[in-house]
């Protein structure tokens, strides 16, 4: 009987011990390193930049994209532009791929995505990734609408 309560009482100090050190902030490295937030943008006629964008005008040149990250420790980040349903491109094509290599207290990054002439209409995807690993992804449409040129 003895022997059963030192058990149990041990495995109580483990758990314990394990619960108090997720307390206090030890948590996995990809829990350290990733994207807080990842905002597309553009700039209207007047130099303005509007946030928070789902659909782009195909003159919608360049399309911004602001990735706030969790950490200020170096990391790679890159952005893919994947063309998911887009005429004449074979579905989930790499259009465009951009690195940086964030410097020790920088926990932003702002990347620009742009075509040599205007956007074709269809569905684009942004993927972050920190490190080689896919840390976020987010969809927006390119569509003909009516907006004045810049």
């Amino acid at each position: 009987m003895k022997f059963i309560l030192a058990a149990l009482l041990c495995v109580l100090a483990v758990v314990s011990a394990v619960a108090q050190t997720e307390k206090t902030g030890f948590s996995k490295s990809a829990e350290k390193n990733g994207v807080k937030k990842l905002t597309l943008a553009r700039q209207d006629s007047e130099g303005n930049i509007e946030e928070n964008i789902e659909i782009f005008s195909t003159n919608d040149v360049p399309i911004f994209c602001y990735v706030d990250l969790i950490s200020t420790v170096p990391t790679s980040v890159q952005l893919n532009l994947i063309a998911v349903k887009v005429k004449g491109l074979r579905p989930n094509t790499k259009i465009i791929s951009i690195s940086y290599k964030t410097k020790k207290g920088e926990d932003a990054v702002t990347f620009t995505g742009k075509p040599e002439n205007d956007w074709i209409v269809g569905s684009y995807r942004v993927d972050i990734l920190l490190n080689g690993k896919l840390a976020k992804s987010r969809e927006f449409s390119v569509e003909m609408l009516h907006r004045s040129a810049k």
